[in-house]
């Protein structure tokens, strides 16, 4: 019988050579028992486990759907690492990180990836977009404030702390110049969503947590596909430094080091829009910073948490391939569920193939 990992390779690649329906079921009935033990190790009895199927499911559709094509592949190895680490923040959020609110809601609440339609993914892609090109936009340390407090925490006085340490300039000065920054940016992110050509931004307060999860992370993770292939080991090591965070420890200036490299590769890969923030600071920027962001996504997420932490048994793959191949025909519950969210992914998929085709939007 042909290793598992070889089965699962090729059924990446003939995905990423024709993004099909069918080689997208063919990829996920491949990772069959590493989705069925990711399963059983979400500790959320309100859920079954056909639901936690479901979303593990639609999430690697989406993440086939959004992240990966071939005009930015990725090796395999990469794209199961990134698949692998998505997928168990997904059914373990565990540490306090950005948006962290986000899982902590009801279980009966977890569900509905699957209610995403292609006007709110594309919406997704362009909130992204318009974020990613203002951080991008930004100058050197300017931009890397912004970079920090995205894909690490945001909280700005840790940040002004690291920066002006690296700097060897004072703090309060930093600090200060700081908070107009962060106000200057969220306001600006304000006014490019109010002209989104995908929608109206603020319909997204009345999506279900699973879509407002899903979202929160397609902002705070960077895809392999959105940096150069040679920064794969720091991107892991910034989402590290993200999941083992801790405000009140002295920050490592070799972390910083690591999130500079991701910070130029991201800004390689992102299409300046021009709109770059002036050097200048204006009164009119004083105050607390309008963090928008939040107010999309996260903090009015008020439900009390009953997500279980289990980090020591998350150990059951660094990489999706190592998870030995196994029976998914006879597995009927994984089967319907797989093959009835392929219909949701064909649909996703042929939309988008079609605005591609029309060039309305560029994927």
């Amino acid at each position: 019988m042909e290793e598992t990992s070889n089965v699962q390779f090729t059924a990446y690649n003939n995905f990423i050579k024709v993004p099909s329906p069918q080689n997208a079921l063919d990829f996920v009935i491949s990772c069959h028992k590493y989705i069925t033990i990711l399963a059983s190790k979400w500790r959320e009895p309100g859920m079954t486990r056909k639901n936690k199927i479901n979303e593990i499911i639609s999430e690697m559709y989406l993440i086939l759907l959004e992240d990966f094509s071939a005009g930015k592949s990725v090796t395999c190895k990469s794209a199961f690492a990134y698949l692998d680490s998505k997928l168990k923040r997904l059914v373990n959020p565990a540490n306090k990180h950005f948006f962290s609110d986000l899982s902590e809601v009801s279980p009966s609440l977890l569900s509905g990836r699957d209610q995403l339609t292609f006007e709110k993914v594309n919406m997704i892609k362009e909130i992204v977009k318009i974020i990613r090109n203002n951080v991008v936009d930004n100058y050197s340390n300017n931009g890397l404030l912004l970079f920090l407090f995205i894909h690490i925490y945001p909280q700005i006085r840790w940040i002004s702390e690291l920066l002006s340490k690296d700097e060897n300039i004072p703090f309060e000065s930093r600090y200060e110049a700081d908070l107009k920054r962060i106000s200057r940016f969220n306001n600006n992110l304000r006014l490019e969503f109010n002209k989104l050509a995908n929608g109206d931004w603020k319909d997204i307060l009345n999506w279900n947590q699973a879509e407002r999860s899903h979202l929160a992370w397609k902002i705070i993770n960077i895809a392999p596909a959105e940096v150069e292939s040679n920064t794969s080991e720091e991107l892991t090591l910034i989402d590290n430094w993200r999941e083992n965070f801790d405000l009140h420890a002295s920050q490592s200036l070799d972390k910083l080091s690591s999130a500079k490299k991701v910070y130029s590769s991201l800004s390689k890969c992102f299409q300046k829009s021009g709109n770059q923030l002036r050097v200048e600071e204006e009164r009119d920027f004083w105050g607390k910073p309008p963090d928008i962001i939040s107010q999309l996504i996260g903090d009015f997420y008020n439900h009390e948490g009953t997500v279980q932490e289990n980090i020591a048994e998350y150990t059951l793959f660094d990489s999706i391939e190592e998870s030995a191949e196994s029976n998914a025909e006879k597995d009927l519950e994984f089967m319907e569920v797989a093959r009835e969210l392929n219909k949701w992914f064909g649909t996703l998929l042929a939309e988008r193939n079609k605005k591609s085709a029309e060039k309305i939007i560029n994927w």
